[in-house]
C-alpha cells in the first residue's frame, strides 16, 4: 500500500508543479534598441540573443521613456499616468508607488510563491512603507533608488546597498554581485513550490563602470563611452546566461516563465533634454572637462549626456517619447509552450501583470488598465486592439499608440506616424488624417490621470540624483528610518 501511497503523492506533486510555474523576470536598465547582437549591433549578447531565438520575441514591446513610471507599470498592470509616476522618482521624493497599490509579488503570495527582488526597485524609498519587503516580496538584496556607483554603491551622496532593510558594505561589482546572490537563491530553493525571481539588473544604466577585462573584449570599438556601455551590456549578458544554466541545473528551467525587457529605450550620447536651459552646460564645454567648478547641477546635467548606448535605427532614446524611447527589446520563454517564435503585435509593460497572472491561472478579480496578451503570444494575426499613453522626462509632450497610429502632442503641434511604415518617424503624415488625429487626441482625453506624485525637477536641482561619487550623508536605507521617525 505504502508503494501507491507515495506514486500518488508523486502524482499530486508534479500536478503543483506544472499547475504553478515558476516565474523569472529579468530588466535591463537603458538597455538601447541597438545595444544587442540580435540587432544587429557590434556588442555581442549571445545570452539574451539565446533567450530571444528560444522563447518568442516581443518585437513590439512598448514601455515608458524612463525607469520608475516602467516598474510601477510591470508591478501594478496599471498606466503609469493613472499611477501619477510619470517621472523617474527622487531619492527626496516623499511620494513612491501608492501604498494602497496591490502589486505583482502580492498577487503571487496568495498562490503560495516565494517572492525575490534582486537590484534596483525605485519604486519609493523616503520611508520604509515603500520598501518592496514591506509590499510583497520576501527578500530584496539590492539598492532603492535610480542608479548607484557600480563599485562604490553610492547615489547622491548616500549609500545605497541593502539586504532586507538593513545597509550592506561590501565589495565588488553591482552587475556580479546581483547575479551571484541569485545563484544562490536558486541553488538553496525547493522548486517543489514556485519562486518569483525578479532580477533588476542597473546595467547598463550610467555611471559607465565596468570591469577592465570586460573593456578589453570591445578594445573594437573606438569611443571610449560606447566601448564601456558594451563592458557593462556584457557583464549583464554573462549573468543572464548564468542563471538560465543555475534554473537549468536545478531541472527548473522547463517549468519557468522568463520574461526580459529593458525599462526604456537607452541613453544616447546625444539625447535632447527639454527645456532648452539644460543643453547650456554641453555648448559652453562643461561636459569636456573634470572641472565643473563644484557645481553639482553641472554634473547631474552632464551625467544626463553621458549614455553610450544605440537605439538605431529607432530614433532619439530614454526620456523621450520617440521609438528609441519607448520601443525595447523584450521576450517572453516558456519551454514548451511559448517558444521559438517572433510576434509583431503591439504588447506594453502594463499588460505583462494581467498576462502572467492568466498563465498561472490567477482566477481572482484584478482592476488593471492592460490585458492579458496571451492569444497574441500565439497568434500574429491577432487583432486586438490596445492603446497606450506615454509622457517625457519633462511632461510637456504626451504621445498616443493605437497600432499603426502614433500621435504625439505638444505645444509645437501634432505629429502623426504610422510607425509600422515608419518606424524612424521621418513622416508626419497629420495634415492629411485629421480624423485619425482627433480619435487619438480623444483617447487622451479620455485617459485615466491620478494626482502627479513627482517631485517637480527644480527640486531635483537643488539636491541631485548623482550615479556614483562622494558619500556625503547617511545610507538611504537609515535615512528612511528617520524620516518615518520625524513623521
Amino acid at each position: 500500500m505504502s508503494k501507491y501511497f507515495f506514486l500518488l503523492a508523486s502524482i499530486l506533486l508534479t500536478t503543483n508543479v506544472i499547475s504553478s510555474p515558476n516565474i523569472l523576470i529579468i530588466l535591463a536598465d537603458d538597455l538601447g534598441w541597438n545595444d544587442v547582437s540580435y540587432h544587429g549591433s557590434e556588442i555581442k549578447t549571445p545570452n539574451i540573443d539565446k533567450l530571444i531565438s528560444s522563447g518568442v520575441e516581443l518585437d513590439r514591446f512598448y514601455v515608458q521613456p524612463t525607469c520608475s513610471p516602467t516598474r510601477a507599470e510591470l508591478m501594478t498592470g496599471k498606466s503609469a499616468m493613472r499611477l501619477g509616476i510619470t517621472r523617474p522618482i527622487s531619492k527626496n521624493q516623499k511620494l513612491g508607488l501608492g501604498l494602497e497599490e496591490k502589486i505583482l509579488p502580492q498577487y503571487l503570495k496568495e498562490l503560495n510563491y516565494s517572492t525575490y527582488l534582486l537590484g534596483k526597485w525605485h519604486l519609493g524609498s523616503y520611508i520604509p512603507d515603500y520598501f518592496p519587503t514591506r509590499r510583497g516580496f520576501d527578500y530584496f538584496y539590492g539598492y532603492l533608488t535610480g542608479g548607484i556607483g557600480y563599485w562604490d554603491h553610492i547615489h547622491g551622496g548616500g549609500h545605497d546597498w541593502q539586504r532586507n532593510e538593513v545597509g550592506l558594505r561590501e565589495d565588488g561589482y553591482v552587475t556580479q554581485l546581483i547575479k551571484n546572490d541569485t545563484l544562490k537563491i536558486i541553488d538553496n530553493h525547493d522548486f517543489t513550490n514556485p519562486i518569483f525571481l525578479n532580477v533588476n539588473f542597473g546595467a547598463p544604466h550610467i555611471p559607465n563602470e565596468a570591469p577592465e577585462e570586460s573593456v578589453l573584449k570591445f578594445s573594437y570599438i573606438e569611443d571610449e563611452t560606447r566601448r564601456l556601455h558594451a563592458a557593462m551590456v556584457h557583464e549583464m549578458d554573462n549573468a543572464i546566461g548564468e542563471i538560465i544554466a543555475a534554473l537549468e541545473k536545478e531541472n527548473a528551467l522547463k517549468n519557468t516563465i522568463v520574461m526580459f525587457a529593458s525599462d526604456n529605450g537607452g541613453l544616447t550620447p546625444d539625447v535632447k533634454l527639454n527645456p532648452s536651459f539644460l543643453s547650456i552646460p554641453k555648448k559652453i564645454g562643461v561636459c569636456d572637462t573634470k572641472n565643473r567648478f563644484g557645481i553639482k547641477i553641472f554634473q547631474w546635467i552632464c551625467e544626463n549626456y553621458s549614455g553610450g548606448s544605440s537605439n538605431k535605427p529607432l530614433p532619439e532614446g530614454k526620456m523621450s517619447v520617440s521609438e528609441g524611447g519607448i520601443r525595447v527589446p523584450a521576450v517572453i520563454w516558456w519551454p514548451g509552450k511559448f517558444e521559438y517564435s517572433k510576434s509583431e503585435n503591439f504588447i506594453t509593460m502594463m499588460d505583462v501583470l494581467p498576462t502572467i497572472l492568466d498563465l498561472i491561472n490567477y482566477n481572482n478579480e484584478i482592476e488593471v488598465d492592460g490585458q492579458s496578451r496571451v492569444s497574441a503570444l500565439n497568434d500574429n494575426d491577432n487583432s486586438e486592439s490596445s492603446k497606450y499613453v506615454v509622457t517625457n522626462i519633462i511632461n510637456d509632450k504626451y504621445a498616443v499608440i493605437e497600432m499603426p497610429y502614433k500621435l504625439i502632442t505638444s505645444a509645437d503641434g501634432d505629429q502623426l506616424y504610422n510607425i509600422i511604415d515608419d518606424p524612424s518617424e521621418n513622416l508626419n503624415i497629420a495634415s492629411e488624417n485629421q480624423e485619425i488625429v482627433f480619435k487619438l487626441k480623444n483617447t487622451l482625453s479620455q485617459w485615466k490621470f491620478g494626482e502627479n506624485r513627482s517631485l517637480p525637477i527644480s527640486e531635483v536641482f537643488k539636491d541631485p540624483d548623482l550615479f556614483g561619487g562622494e558619500e556625503d550623508r547617511i545610507p538611504w536605507v537609515e535615512k528612511a528610518f528617520k524620516n518615518a521617525e520625524s513623521q
